[in-house]
């Protein structure tokens, strides 16, 4: 297909099926230290018309003439206006009627602009699942990388998701505050707990891996951060389950390259079969072990 797409694209794992369609370009906020996805392109909107012709080109496709899904790109189209985004909907319905759910990164802070009718309208227009880079529970992590908003305010703005009835689905790393089994913990805990305080439909953990270009790779070039050892991101993992117990079930899943191991289970059902797994790696390999497992320098993000 000849769909406009720019040169740097990211979708998460769960929409390997779907139907990609290009809304915005770069990120919004792009101060997060830690990332480098979109550090060198400037915001933007695609035209209604550039949308509407590239879905028009889609529903000719044998394969996505038929989609369910459709993935809007690329870091926050959340942050589109309700008109635009139920506009973009009418479009993907109008040629592709068989999609039943659109999903896209948000930010708390795009969240937060809505107002509550524009909520309902959007979650009407089937954007109905949103990945969330919460990253922390803890509001010295989430001050460090500059994330811009602190834990209450994510707290706050994924309450009046779940008012709504959405899908969401907040994704989490491990090692960001840098070597020590103490921080691991801490940030662990603050981050079950904060998550045990809404209804994720899915909890995401990643991993921190530093990125040539930012920030964070700066301060490690100088020796201001030191990275965390494979060892304290397992302990964080672990931690952050042992504190998870929301009211609602919820998928974790860390099927990304950048982790330590993979884990999956429906918190807070299989917690203690997740605990367990980890339990048996921490036990069975040595902390200088861990670290050949990943090559975090040859890692594609």
């Amino acid at each position: 297909m000849d769909m406009k797409y720019d040169a740097q694209i990211y979708r998460p794992p769960k929409e390997y099926k779907s139907l990609l369609l290009q809304v915005t370009n770069g990120c919004t906020h792009n101060k997060c230290k830690f990332c480098g996805m979109y550090r060198y392109t400037n915001f933007g909107m695609e035209s209604l018309e550039q949308i509407e012709k590239d879905v028009i080109e889609a529903s000719q496709h044998p394969y996505y003439s038929k989609s369910k899904r459709v993935f809007l790109l690329n870091g926050n189209p959340f942050v589109l206006s309700a008109d635009r985004l139920v506009q973009i909907s009418n479009i993907i319905q109008k040629h592709i009627p068989t999609v039943e759910v659109i999903s896209c990164y948000a930010s708390i802070k795009d969240i937060e602009n809505k107002s509550e009718e524009d909520l309902r309208r959007i979650k009407e227009a089937k954007i109905s699942d949103l990945y969330i880079g919460v990253e922390s529970g803890n509001d010295e992590a989430l001050k460090f990388i500059n994330k811009g908003n602190n834990v209450e305010e994510a707290v706050k703005q994924m309450s009046r998701l779940d008012k709504y009835g959405y899908y969401y689905y907040a994704m989490v790393l491990t090692g960001l505050m840098g070597s020590g089994e103490d921080k691991a913990i801490l940030n662990g805990r603050l981050t079950g707990e904060m998550l045990s305080k809404v209804n994720c439909r899915g909890i995401f953990p990643m991993s921190v891996t530093l990125v040539p270009g930012t920030e964070l790779w700066d301060m490690y070039q100088r020796g201001e951060y030191i990275e965390a050892s494979e060892y304290d991101r397992l302990i964080e993992l672990k931690t952050m389950i042992e504190n998870l117990n929301p009211s609602a079930t919820a998928l974790l899943s860390s099927a990304h390259n950048s982790n330590t191991m993979y884990i999956k289970g429906i918190v807070p059902l299989d917690n203690k079969r997740m605990l367990s797994e980890i339990d048996e790696i921490l036990k069975e390999a040595t902390k200088e072990e861990m670290e050949e497992w990943i090559d975090r320098r040859r890692i594609n993000l």
